[in-house]
């Protein structure tokens, strides 16, 4: 699977299955995840940041599936 495979993945499963927040996501989606190539150097533990600002109650579940969203979408294909 290369990296545009990854993200449809990633995507489909996202809107198919309507995660509670970023965790539940990671779940079920995490080795996909995890097994994206490529990241930019500056993206690196934007995951990390999500989760810490979620528990920080900085952002709401809903903008950490957004903030997910945005993160995959800029892994380059």
């Amino acid at each position: 699977m290369n990296n545009k495979e990854r993200k449809e993945f990633i995507f489909q499963a996202i809107e198919k299955r309507n995660f509670d927040s970023i965790h539940d996501a990671r779940r079920e989606l995490g080795g996909v995840i995890d097994s994206l190539e490529a990241v930019p150097f500056g993206s690196r533990n934007e995951i990390i940041r999500i989760c810490e600002d979620l528990a920080n109650g900085i952002i709401d579940s809903k903008e950490s599936i957004a903030r997910l969203k945005a993160f995959v979408g800029s892994v380059p294909d």
